[in-house]
């Protein structure tokens, strides 16, 4: 019975697998103005799913330094490692922010958070009362048999180890393969699906004005690369104005336009009124909702051939 019990508390972790985010903060004991430290951040995801980060400069008095990221396969799971170097140049106490990644998986878009903390920033006095010594002499050690032997035996026995595993792995079944969930909705309903979650959010409400944008010049990146073709979700503005071919010139410089502004928002740190980003807003709407015509018109045209003459 304990045994069974052990195997269940075993698999449940298993089959309830989703995204997941684990991080944690690396630094000297004394943080001191000037000094780097580490935000170490690990995501747990399908291996089909893309990360997107939006773009940090500054975080109030933390200055991004470096990113470097990197990724592992395991079971079927993709792990994305990101280490962010931050500096800060002011003294003092100050709350580190909340950083979100946007998980894309093929049909759906979640997010996931850091939660904010504390960090104490001390300014560098160094301390003139302590009097400098010489540095020490080098200490002599005298290495016997054992101390030669046992490090041998120990690497000995871990080649063993893993020589075994790896035959053990490649003996391992295959697992068999899972059939994709494909949404079968057209595109515009989905793209508007994802709209109103944005709209429950209420970013606007608290001045979150660069997530609200990331998120909108998502959704309609969303939409045309399902709509047109094109991998429009990881290409820049100036790759969807080339590649983007429409019949409606004036469709396509409505698209771009869009897309500037939202640019102009994530990247060159502008802040827009609460009436512009409504109207971003209302005017992506309408912009998806347009299909629906273009939809229905569509499927009559296949009953319509379905229909024996």
């Amino acid at each position: 019975m304990k045994k069974s019990f052990f195997i269940i508390l075993i698999l449940i972790p298993i089959l309830s697998f989703s995204q997941s985010l684990e991080y944690k903060l690396d630094k000297p004991n004394n943080l001191f103005i000037g000094t780097p430290f580490h935000i170490l951040v690990e995501i747990a995801s399908d291996p089909e799913d893309s990360i997107f980060t939006p773009e940090i400069d500054t975080l109030n008095v933390f200055i991004l330094k470096n990113v470097v990221s990197s990724e592992t396969m395991s079971d079927d799971i993709k792990t994305t490692y990101l280490d962010f170097t931050f500096q800060t140049f002011d003294t003092g106490e100050f709350t580190f922010p909340e950083l979100e990644f946007a998980v894309k998986s093929n049909d759906s878009l979640s997010f996931l958070r850091t939660s904010a903390f504390i960090l104490n920033v001390k300014s560098v006095i160094s301390d003139t009362t302590q009097t400098i010594k010489d540095i020490a002499k080098p200490v002599s050690v005298n290495f016997g048999f054992f101390d030669f032997f046992v490090p041998i035996i120990i690497i000995f026995i871990l080649i063993v180890i893993i020589i075994y595993l790896r035959k053990i792995l490649r003996k391992k079944p295959e697992q068999q393969t899972e059939q994709e969930f494909i949404d079968k909705r057209p595109t515009y309903i989905i793209a508007l699906e994802m709209l109103n979650n944005l709209k429950k959010r209420e970013l606007l409400k608290t001045g979150e004005f660069l997530i609200f944008y990331f998120h909108l010049s998502y959704i309609t990146r969303f939409f045309i690369e399902r709509y047109y073709q094109i991998n429009a979700v990881e290409m820049t503005t100036s790759e969807i104005r080339e590649k983007l071919q429409l019949d409606n010139f004036k469709e396509k410089s409505k698209i771009m336009n869009f897309l500037n502004f939202a640019d102009k928002v994530k990247f060159a740190k502008f802040i827009p009124t609460l009436k512009e980003s409504g109207n971003s807003f209302d005017w992506l709407g309408n912009y998806l909702k347009s299909f629906e015509s273009i939809s229905n018109k569509q499927n009559k045209q296949d009953e319509q051939k379905r229909v024996p003459k």
